[in-house]
Parts: C-alpha cells; sequence; structure tokens
C-alpha cells in the first residue's frame, strides 16, 4: 500500500480520534453510553428496514447510470455490492473506499460490453451517482441553514453545486427522463436515512418539537458526507450538536442523537460484511490454490548447480 495511503487513512483515523475526545471533554462520555443504552431492539429492526430501503435507492440509481456507460450489473448484484460498500465506508477511513472498490470489482456478476476504457467507465458511473447522492444531502442541508446560519447554508449549497457540475460530467450520455430517475431515486435514499435520524431524535430525545427533526437530520447528514475522518463519527456527532443550538436545543442531545444514529447506521451495514465475506473467502482459496501450484513448477524450473 503506497505510503500516501497510509499517511492518509492515518491522518483522518487521528481527525475522528481528536473529535470524540473533544466532544467527550466538551459534554461528558455518559453522551455515548446514554446513547447505547437508550436505543430499543426495534429501533434496530427499523434501521435494517430504512437500512436497506437507501441501498436498494442506490443500486437503482447506479444501475441506470452505469448501463449508460457500458456496464450491465443485475439488480441483486448490485444491491449485494452497494451493501457492501456501505459496510467498507462506514469502517475505514474517508468513506470512499468501499465506493472505489465497487467500481474496480472485475466480479462476474457484472458485464462490460467493451474491455476498453472499463475500469474508467466503472470509476465514472460510481462517482455519478455517489455525488448525486451528495448534491442532494448538500442541498437540503443548505435549504435549512439557510434562515439559521446563512453563511453555512450558502456553503452547503456551493458545495452541491460543484457536486452536481462534477457529475453532470458523466451522466451527459443519460436522456433527461433519466437524469430525473437518478435524481428521484437519490432523494428517496436521502430520506431513508434523514427518517433514520428523525427515529434516533423521538426515541432519545422524546421532548424534541417534531419541527426540529427535518432540520437535524438534514444538517447531520451533510456533516457527515463530508469525507473526514472514519464514518462520519466525530464530524456528525459535532454537525448534530450545533443544529441543536440552532433550534434552541442542548448540544449535549445532538451528540446524543448522533451516535445513536451512528450505531444505527452500523447495524444497518451489518449484511454488507457478510456479502463482503463471501465475495472474498472465495477468491482467497482461488490464490491460495494458484500459490500452491506455482510452488512445484517454481522448484522443477529452478536451475541446477
Amino acid at each position: 500500500m503506497p505510503w500516501r495511503t497510509i499517511a492518509v487513512g492515518a491522518g483522518q483515523i487521528i481527525v475522528t480520534g481528536s473529535l470524540l475526545t473533544v466532544i467527550a471533554v466538551l459534554w461528558g462520555p455518559e453522551s455515548f453510553t446514554s446513547a447505547l443504552h437508550g436505543l430499543p431492539w426495534w429501533s434496530f429492526l427499523a434501521a435494517g428496514a430504512l437500512g436497506g430501503l437507501g441501498v436498494l435507492m442506490q443500486a437503482l440509481r447506479w444501475r441506470i447510470v452505469a448501463r449508460h456507460h457500458a456496464i450491465n450489473v443485475r439488480l441483486g448484484a448490485a444491491v449485494a455490492r452497494c451493501w457492501q460498500a456501505a459496510f467498507l465506508n462506514s469502517v475505514l477511513p474517508g468513506g470512499l473506499a468501499g465506493d472505489a472498490l465497487r467500481a474496480v470489482d472485475d466480479s462476474t456478476d457484472a458485464s462490460v460490453t467493451t474491455r476498453r476504457g472499463a475500469l474508467a467507465s466503472g470509476f465514472a458511473s460510481v462517482a455519478a451517482e455517489r455525488l448525486v447522492g451528495t448534491a442532494v444531502v448538500f442541498t437540503a442541508g443548505g435549504l435549512v441553514l439557510l434562515p439559521l446560519a446563512p453563511l453555512a447554508g450558502l456553503g452547503c449549497l456551493g458545495a452541491a453545486i460543484v457536486a452536481a457540475l462534477v457529475a453532470g460530467r458523466w451522466l451527459r450520455r443519460l436522456p433527461a427522463s433519466e437524469i430525473v430517475q437518478v435524481v428521484l431515486l437519490s432523494i428517496l435514499g436521502w430520506i431513508c436515512f434523514a427518517t433514520l435520524f428523525m427515529l434516533c431524535v423521538t426515541v432519545l430525545v422524546p421532548t424534541a418539537p417534531a419541527a426540529v427533526l427535518p432540520s437535524s437530520a438534514a444538517v447531520a447528514l451533510a456533516g457527515m458526507s463530508v469525507p473526514v475522518g472514519v464514518g462520519g463519527w466525530g464530524i456528525r456527532e459535532m454537525a448534530s450538536a450545533w443544529s441543536f443550538t440552532l433550534s434552541g436545543l442542548s448540544a449535549a442531545e445532538g451528540v446524543r442523537v448522533a451516535v445513536g444514529y451512528g450505531v444505527l447506521a452500523l447495524a444497518s451495514a451489518i449484511p454488507g460484511a457478510v456479502i463482503a465475506s463471501l465475495r472474498v473467502i472465495p477468491r482467497v482459496r482461488r490464490a491460495r490454490r494458484f500459490a500452491a501450484r506455482q510452488r512445484p513448477q517454481n522448484r522443477r524450473q529452478r536451475p541446477t548447480a
């Protein structure tokens, strides 16, 4: 692994650890423990259902974009790859490693019309659909923040415009009707994860006004979409604490909700860990068999003195 990749990953881990340490100092470690203890068992079932729906929306929009980049992926395979990517994004630094693997994966569950530029097409299709989702997330955060914190709101809207413009480079091949479908699927995916966040608010801060639920969810999701740290931890809690103070609520309550959301989001991505294991184990076995065949050949080919 290149030393720069290692350095960037280590830096993101340090950033996450530093932010969580600051949060624990400012609002106490009980913000973390109370969130864990306050989540009922049925919230994990709801997280699995909402997370699965979000992954399905992503898989559907990816298939639309990929098809116009000469890549055909079955729906089941697309869901499996997106779920695997969601899990890897949750546990690896940067939040993009899973999607990078999805772009370069050469498994037989996808077919490429032409091998020429296959790798570039893979990256283009994944980057385009992810950037459309990012544009939706930052648009929602920007619209919520404009009346409360105009500068931050403009920053979010600016990030959304940049993401949309970059995605547009790889969406030119799509007809307008399918671009609309990709955007609508991105909005539906955002609704799934925003609903999960609002569920956490309802469970962990039952006294919070209903009007606060959508705005706090929009700001927290925008915060965790910044590709810094591990799985959105730290920056999501900071964003949630800030959004709660803007609504006149306690920052500690915002941290507690964000921690609860992080736990439920990670739990909803567990099927991706199972899928990753099922996809990796056969490859490891094939690699071992290949290495075992190569060793006798190397011995026979070794020149004698």
